[in-house]
């Protein structure tokens, strides 16, 4: 009779565990299915690296999930749902380890709560984007699992499994590499584990072993997988993107970002200690107890664990704050919690591990005693006391920190978080397993409350209507011949060029950012341009018919130039004989992409006369304060105005000359010398790229 209870005991959390990520799936599906996009430009960049061009050439070394997440190309147009599909999957996915982690220290119906609360933490905003969030989740959950119910594993075999899976994780999130540190750390702590009472020391270079057997896995199959899924581009650490920002952040000393460190660090201590403040003293009070690093103790290992995993992503959230606070005024400002909110779970753990204690340790047996618990109170009281002054005076993103948008607002239900935070970690001085069971049944579900109240009216709801791009988009794939769309140009504001390019759903197009109401010169629109998008109202050049126009949007077919090719020329070779060009004067030197004008005028000198109906296609960039700037193309008295951004694009420029020129000018509208800039040694004085002219008749 015993085992057959027993064997119910067991199977009904389980039976209610599966429940309720049925649940939680159903609720996150229909949530976000049928909603527009909303992360721009990330969510267009990994759809195309997954869905729309070779592994080998995706810039972000996220292999695994790009050829996971590929997959929903065979959707069609409704890959955005069917990716929604995979990030729920992934996400209920998490709670059977998580269930497994939280049961190591706490009976079965408390840990089944546990897990199916973590679901319901503000990350599973990230279900609703075609981003890696969701399945890094998983993979953490996995982690969590290996590391901590693998001590009763072998450990050469807990070390390569850890390894392993941080090294798939690595080829969803290249960010997991900076997990791999804490993932050492804490296999020589199970080392010490494992041998009990052994006082030799031996443990240690078992440990070591076991650290750099993990370490050696891990890499070799984020490089081995990463190779056989994107070839020698898969060969890299932290792939072109991220290894780009490395050696950007390596040029600037720790010194330098001291300041901006301690900002970002006092931003997050403020908004993690209002939205979990006990879980954070139990986890507190466990690292420093004397109690928890007994061999014997089943939470020491989830404690450290979690402080060496939480404290790694957390710094690498401060850390990258910091290395772009200078790229404007709010950056430095902004709660990266992405970056560790997959490790908040193991938080909820700690507390309920307090809560499910078998008798409540925090009874004071001395003065000693109640110097640790008062000194954590006080530390956490501070904190929670600068967040209900001071939250407000960060920049919380709900794309960046769904946890604490909410909070940095005070309104009634915020008021009476804050309020209950403050008399729990009264009541966890007197008992801190009461206080424990308070934050699990009234501040936790409180906060939960908040947060995804605030995800969903203040984000999600915005996202059911779907705005001009997205609808300019589908409009245009709905046109657009597939083997016509990568002629295609996408005039819009901002992130909107993603957007409209996210529906047409093609890797290359032309993109020309312009504020709403600005006209469409001719020249902007490129030769081999065929068809024209254009978000808003923007008047077309004369003599443009739209195929579909509205106060959203136009959409344009363009005719194919009457023009033939006479010559053309790249900058990335001297003038002379045998080219196009012959001479030229006001150009710096050769360089691999071309040459930069080093003056206030550039004049290059043809082999032949140019022609009575000239068209010049140059593709062209500007520099410093040039950009935007009026530039003039002179041929004789023919004379043009014309505008670029910083990156070489396209222009046409049509003119009427008397047929007998043999030199083109054009004007710089202000020089200018990167050193008076204070971030180049360079003196010449740049202010247009030249990469190639193509000479052509109409």
């Amino acid at each position: 009779m015993n085992t057959t209870a027993s064997t119910r005991n067991t199977r009904i959390p389980s039976l209610v565990l599966a429940a309720g990520m049925a649940l939680v799936g159903w609720y996150l599906l229909q949530r976000t299915l049928g909603l527009s996009p909303g992360v721009f430009a990330d969510e267009w960049y990994y759809s195309k690296m997954a869905r729309l061009m070779p592994l080998s050439e995706a810039t972000l070394p996220s292999w695994l999930y790009l050829l996971v997440f590929g997959a929903s190309s065979s959707c069609g147009p409704g890959f955005l749902d069917c990716a929604r599909i995979g990030n729920a999957l992934f996400h209920v996915g998490a709670a059977p380890f998580l269930y497994l982690v939280a049961r190591r220290v706490m009976p079965a119906p408390l840990a089944c709560a546990i897990a199916l609360l973590s679901l319901l933490l503000p990350l599973n905003l990230y279900t609703s984007f075609f981003m890696p969030e969701s399945m890094y989740f998983f993979g953490f959950a996995v982690l969590a699992w290996v590391a901590l119910c693998g001590l009763a594993w072998r450990p050469w075999l807990h070390a390569l499994l850890a390894g392993l899976v941080l090294g798939l994780m690595s080829l969803v999130k290249v960010h997991a590499i900076f997990l791999l540190p804490a993932l050492c750390l804490y296999l020589v702590y199970a080392s010490r584990v494992r041998a009990g009472g052994d006082k030799d020391g031996a443990w240690i270079a078992r440990g070591l072993g076991a650290a750099a057997l993990a370490l050696v896995t891990a890499v070799v199959v984020k490089l081995l997988l990463g190779w056989l899924l994107a070839g020698e581009a898969g060969l890299t650490l932290f792939g072109a993107f991220y290894g780009a920002g490395a050696s950007s952040y390596s040029q600037h000393s720790l010194l330098s970002r001291l300041y901006p460190i301690t900002v970002s660090a006092r931003g997050h201590a403020m908004a993690l200690t209002a939205l979990l403040a006990i879980p954070l003293a139990a986890l507190l009070h466990a690292l420093f107890s004397r109690d928890t690093w007994r061999a014997d103790n089943p939470r020491g290992p989830l404690v450290v664990f979690t402080v060496l995993a939480l404290g790694s992503a957390l710094g690498l959230a401060v850390l990258y704050t910091a290395s772009i606070a200078h790229e404007g005024p709010t950056e430095g400002l902004r709660l990266h919690s992405r970056y560790y909110s997959f490790a908040l779970p193991l938080l909820l753990v700690a507390a309920a591990a307090t809560a499910a204690a078998g008798k409540d340790a925090s009874r004071p047996a001395g003065r000693r005693h109640l110097l640790l618990p008062g000194l954590i109170v006080l530390v956490l009281a501070v904190l929670l006391a600068a967040a209900w002054m001071g939250l407000s005076g960060f920049d919380p993103r709900l794309t960046d920190s769904p946890e604490y948008t909410a909070l940095a607002r005070h309104g009634v239900a915020v008021t009476a978080l804050f309020i209950v935070q403050a008399l729990l970690l009264v009541l966890w001085l007197r008992s801190r397993r009461a206080a424990a069971w308070g934050a699990l049944a009234l501040a936790l579900p409180l906060a939960l409350l908040i947060t995804n109240r605030d995800v969903h009216q203040h984000y999600l709801v915005h996202l059911k209507a779907a705005p001009p791009a997205d609808r300019a988009g589908m409009a245009a794939r709905a046109l657009i011949p597939l083997e016509e769309r990568g002629a295609t140009m996408i005039v819009a504001n901002g992130a909107d060029l993603f957007r409209t390019q996210f529906h047409i759903d093609y890797p290359e197009m032309t993109l020309l950012d312009m504020p709403d109401g600005s006209p469409i010169e001719a020249y902007r629109i490129g030769s081999q341009t065929r068809w024209l998008v254009a978000v808003g109202r923007h008047p077309l050049p004369e003599g443009m018919v739209p195929a579909v126009a509205n106060e959203a949007f136009t959409i344009v077919k363009l005719p194919r130039p009457e023009r033939s090719l006479v010559g053309e020329y790249a900058f990335n070779v001297a003038p002379g004989p045998g080219q196009l060009v012959v001479g030229a004067d006001g150009l710096s030197n050769v360089e691999a992409w071309g040459r930069w004008s080093d003056g206030k005028r550039v004049e290059l000198r043809f082999d032949r006369p140019l022609p009575a109906r000239l068209t010049v296609v140059l593709t062209a960039g500007a520099f410093g304060a040039n950009i935007n700037a009026p530039f003039v193309l002179r041929v004789g008295d023919a004379a043009l105005e014309f505008r670029l951004p910083w990156e070489a694009r396209e222009v046409v420029l049509d003119l009427d000359t008397d047929g007998r020129q043999q030199t083109l000018a054009i004007d710089v509208p202000q020089p200018q010398r990167p050193s008076e800039l204070g971030n180049s040694t360079d003196t010449r004085l740049l202010g247009i790229s030249l990469t190639r002219i193509r000479i052509e008749t109409r």
